[in-house]
């Protein structure tokens, strides 16, 4: 007798048809694919996010940061390098006057500073000298009666040289600080950059 054609399929795949167990741990495994699919899927926004904003404070933050810090430090090392290593004076004066009128080629006029004067000090004289590329003034100070001299510099504050500094008259503190040993005080006064050798502390 001949079997209908659908009946002799049946026939030959029974042998190899899943049992119970075997189609409950099937559909077990499928469960659990979905449900880590769909769990990558909800985490993926908040992936993507994350990853933004690291992107946007490495691209923005950390490199104004770094410029806060690192002209600073680098002023303080220029400053201090050239105080270790004095050159001769090029103009011996307590004049500011003099002093104007000797450094003729600078792009600003020499002032004096109000910091200065109340740390009591007096003006021994000056040179001509660079800070960070810009052409400054060099100037000696020490306190009255001894020989010990700091060394003063003074250049025109260029804020997109500069960055951000402390503005005496906007009541700011100034920046303080030591390398090598030698503290050094930065300000900003009368729009003028200043940087002070200080060793009255030593």
């Amino acid at each position: 007798m001949i079997k209908p054609l659908k009946q002799s399929v049946q026939d030959y795949l029974e042998p190899y048809s899943l049992s119970d167990d075997q189609l409950n741990r099937l559909e077990s495994l499928s469960e659990q694919h979905k449900s880590v699919k769909r769990h990558r899927v909800s985490i993926y926004p908040l992936a993507m996010v994350g990853a933004v904003a690291v992107f946007l404070f490495v691209f923005f933050l950390t490199p104004y940061l770094q410029v806060q810090s690192g002209i600073q430090e680098k002023i303080a090392m220029e400053v201090v390098a050239n105080h270790i290593k004095l050159k001769p004076l090029e103009i011996e004066t307590s004049s500011i006057e003099e002093i104007r009128r000797y450094f003729k080629k600078l792009d600003f006029v020499p002032a004096s500073s109000q910091l200065v004067s109340q740390l009591g000090l007096e003006l021994v004289g000056g040179r001509y000298c660079s800070l960070q590329g810009n052409i400054a003034a060099q100037l000696r100070v020490r306190k009255p009666g001894t020989n010990g001299v700091q060394t003063l510099y003074q250049t025109e504050y260029r804020k997109n040289v500069f960055e951000d500094m402390p503005t005496l008259e906007d009541g700011d503190k100034p920046i303080e600080i030591y390398v090598k040993g030698v503290k050094v005080i930065i300000w900003v006064e009368k729009g003028l950059l200043f940087a002070l050798t200080d060793i009255t502390d030593m």
